[in-house]
């Protein structure tokens, strides 16, 4: 309260007989009658006197110098019947000093002076309280309507008039990273890795902004540690609605009702997601976050298996969760969106991509609409696995090579390349129509396969593939 606001309330009809500093901060409103009061005075008071020291003998210039030199506010003087005047000699000391000095009318109580500062200071101290009990409020109103840490950091945003932000583990961000940002470690179960990323330090807030930050830091904790515990037990209803539609041995409506249990719109669509990275376990929790209300994921085995709504298309989802997923090399497979009934297609689908591109050496993705040919999924084989394979069907035709110096693999893959056609292979290796036959003879010798068969061509087709591989 200042001097200034003091002399302007109107139930105390204050009468200024001098202006001095009225923008002073009063520290006390103080009654004193006595000889030299400075000793008992310690700066920034309001000091109110009836004139009872004049009986010491103490002059009013005396009185006035010994408040100044205790570097009082103001001095009041009130009038007391039969005194219906205040001693000019006690004005002109205050007026000579530049003391701001007031008279109190007859009919109003020192005490009421009193009361009117103490109602004003105390409305002072409660103010803190008050607004921080405010935003307490506001951040359990918010949060009854929605629940969640981004409820909280708007709340929180609001009351700073700046953006603020949560980061956890694996980058994942809540909110809106303010630029630059200065992070604050949460406290609480689990959250070593969790951070409130302020506008500012701490320390450089001021008094309301501070403290909105102190308030707001528990439930964002809690909300931290709500959602964790949620999604530890969606974490366990999804993994056995993976395990469902791998086998195929649950009907359709129990998977559309753990799907709708989920969060998830059984109509889609969606799609599957595997992703292949060395740290599956992290990386579940990171693509549960960055999929959010859009997803499940869930660790199966050594991979990272989810079940995605697409909004946008399926190139985009795989890019997002690539990008999303930042640490290590990752290999993302997304299948054909679809409903539920379809889920097990995509799967499998998203499986054979992640096994393609994961022979990759950098991060990639591959979507379902990128498996254009059943041949690609030899990309997706172990490499000694194929070539042991291969050469155990071509291994007698590749010696035979080897040691007579005849041409049975390049004619056998001319031949197969021209779809059986005889007179068209022979064109193409320049040879005699007989000539083919009698190669294509002696490769079904060797390896007991006929060329008359689809499926032993399918075979040398894709055995002689994985050896140009």
């Amino acid at each position: 309260m200042l001097v200034e606001d003091l002399l302007n309330r109107p139930e105390l009809a204050l009468q200024v007989r001098v202006r001095g500093r009225v923008d002073r901060p009063i520290r006390w409103v103080h009654t004193i009658e006595i000889k030299a009061p400075g000793r008992f005075l310690r700066g920034g008071e309001v000091v109110l006197t009836a004139g009872v020291w004049r009986t010491a003998g103490t002059t009013p210039e005396a009185f006035i110098a010994d408040l100044v030199a205790a570097d009082v506010a103001a001095v009041g003087y009130g009038l007391v019947p039969p005194e219906t005047q205040v001693p000019e000699a006690f004005v002109d000391a205050a007026r000579e000093h530049g003391l701001t000095c007031f008279v109190v009318p007859v009919e109003v109580a020192f005490l009421q002076i009193v009361e009117a500062f103490v109602n004003t200071k105390r409305a002072e101290w409660e103010r803190p309280l008050r607004r921080h009990l405010a935003q307490h409020d506001a951040i359990v109103a918010a949060l009854r309507l929605r629940r969640g840490v981004e409820t909280v950091l708007d709340t929180l945003a609001k009351q700073l008039g700046e953006a603020v932000a949560v980061r956890v583990a694996g980058g994942v961000v809540a909110g809106t990273a303010p630029q630059p940002n200065h992070p604050l470690p949460l406290v609480g179960e689990g959250l070593a890795e969790a951070e409130l990323l302020l506008p500012g330090p701490l320390a450089d807030l001021d008094v309301e902004q501070h403290a909105a930050v102190v308030q707001a830091m528990p439930f964002i904790a809690l909300e931290i540690e709500r959602t964790r515990a949620v999604r530890a037990t969606e974490l366990r209803y999804a993994w056995e609605l993976f395990e469902w539609v791998h086998s195929g041995t649950v009907g359709i409506d129990t998977v559309r009702t753990r799907l709708h249990a989920l969060g998830l719109q059984p109509d889609g669509p969606l799609a599957a997601v595997v992703v292949r990275t060395s740290s599956p376990g992290a990386d579940s929790a990171r693509l549960g976050d960055l999929l959010g209300t859009d997803g499940v994921a869930a660790q199966r085995g050594g991979e990272v298996v989810a079940f995605a709504q697409v909004r946008d298309t399926v190139a985009e989802l795989a890019r997002r969760i690539t990008d999303g997923l930042a640490s290590g090399v990752v290999h993302v497979g997304v299948g054909k969106p679809g409903t539920a009934s379809e889920l097990r297609v995509s799967l499998l689908q998203a499986s054979h991509a992640a096994e393609a591109v994961s022979s990759r050496a950098e991060r990639g993705w591959m979507t379902h609409e990128q498996l254009c040919s059943p041949a690609l999924l030899l990309s997706a084989q172990d490499p000694e696995l194929l070539a042991a394979t291969s050469r155990a069907l071509l291994g007698p035709v590749l010696d035979h090579d080897e040691r007579r110096g005849s041409d049975l693999v390049p004619s056998l893959a001319v031949f197969l390349d021209a779809g059986g056609r005889w007179q068209e292979a022979a064109q193409r290796l320049h040879v005699h129509i007989n000539t083919l036959r009698h190669r294509m003879n002696r490769v079904e010798e060797l390896t007991g396969r006929s060329l008359s068969s689809t499926a032993d061509r399918v075979d040398l087709f894709l055995a002689l593939r994985a050896l140009q591989a």
